[in-house]
């Protein structure tokens, strides 16, 4: 029979602990080197939008779309739109739209595009129809474009003889045209046109509801008309004081001086340029007009 001393059997408990805490060692061990072994998992995205493109310009943040498993997926890019997108116009007295396009995507000239145009801005008082300046056309694009996405609404575009009150309104040789941008101010419209385009008669009509834009071969002219819709003009003596001073935008006719009653012109852009700006001050100088009664 095997007997074991004292001593042996007070160490066997120790021994016993030491293995279990190796093995124990061990274990932690293999399971450390296995995770590190193991690939890292996919580490989910917490930003709440992406950019659509490395160029600054172009940066544009676009909201991450959750997946059914719920990771977070980054929606797709935005088309562009193309250089040479159409603009929609609309006549608010014939109540009929057109799509104004100058040039395809490749920038060849849409065939036709100038008769479309002449035939869009016809008269809406006799139905005729006359030659639009080419020059005109593309200014109405660039302004629709620059305002991308909001309709260009025409008052008036081509006027037939018989109808227009001045002889020598642009709106007669097919230069002309009055017209609004849907959900625009039509302050704001009228310092963009001034401050983009050269060569053109910019008329602001506040009491009304459009701007008077013209081109021209001489220096740009700006004249502020107060009269309202359908009454006798009544013209700004110095319009840039009066975009200074605030009075474009409070001031109201009250009367006008019977003499004034056969004045050309009147709240119809029927104007022909009759304030010159000065480029160099920044200046107009407004037409003579009459005297006014109860105008502050």
């Amino acid at each position: 029979m095997l007997t074991l001393s004292a001593s042996v059997l007070a160490d066997a408990p120790v021994r016993a602990a030491g293995s279990a805490s190796a093995r124990s060692r061990t274990a932690a061990g293999a399971k450390a080197k296995s995770s590190r072994r193991a690939p890292k998992p996919a580490l989910r995205r917490t930003r709440s939008a992406v950019l659509t493109s490395r160029s600054p310009r172009a940066t544009q943040l676009l909201p991450l779309r959750a997946t059914a498993g719920g990771r977070l997926q980054a929606p797709a890019r935005l088309k562009k739109r193309p250089r040479y997108a159409p603009v929609e116009v609309f006549h608010i007295n014939r109540r009929d739209s057109m799509q104004l396009r100058i040039a395809d995507n490749r920038g060849r000239p849409i065939r036709n595009a100038q008769k479309t145009f002449d035939h869009f801005f016809r008269c809406h008082h006799t139905n005729k129809k006359g030659r639009m300046d080419p020059r005109l056309m593309r200014l109405i694009y660039q302004v629709g474009r620059h305002y991308d996405g909001r309709r260009v609404e025409v008052v008036s575009g081509y006027r037939d003889p018989s109808v227009a009150k001045n002889p020598k309104s642009p709106h007669k040789q097919g230069a002309a045209c009055d017209f609004r941008i849907k959900g625009v101010a039509n302050s704001e419209l009228r310092d963009y046109l001034r401050k983009n385009f050269e060569h053109v008669g910019v008329g602001y009509y506040p009491n009304s509801s459009f701007v008077h834009l013209d081109v021209r071969a001489g220096a740009s002219a700006f004249w502020i008309d107060y009269s309202e819709p359908g009454k006798n003009s009544l013209y700004s003596d110095n319009p840039v004081a009066d975009l200074k001073t605030g009075r474009a935008e409070t001031f109201k006719p009250k009367a006008i001086d019977p003499s004034w009653v056969n004045e050309p012109g009147g709240g119809d852009g029927d104007a022909d340029g009759c304030c010159e700006e000065s480029a160099a001050e920044g200046t107009a100088r407004g037409p003579q007009a009459p005297s006014t009664v109860g105008v502050p």
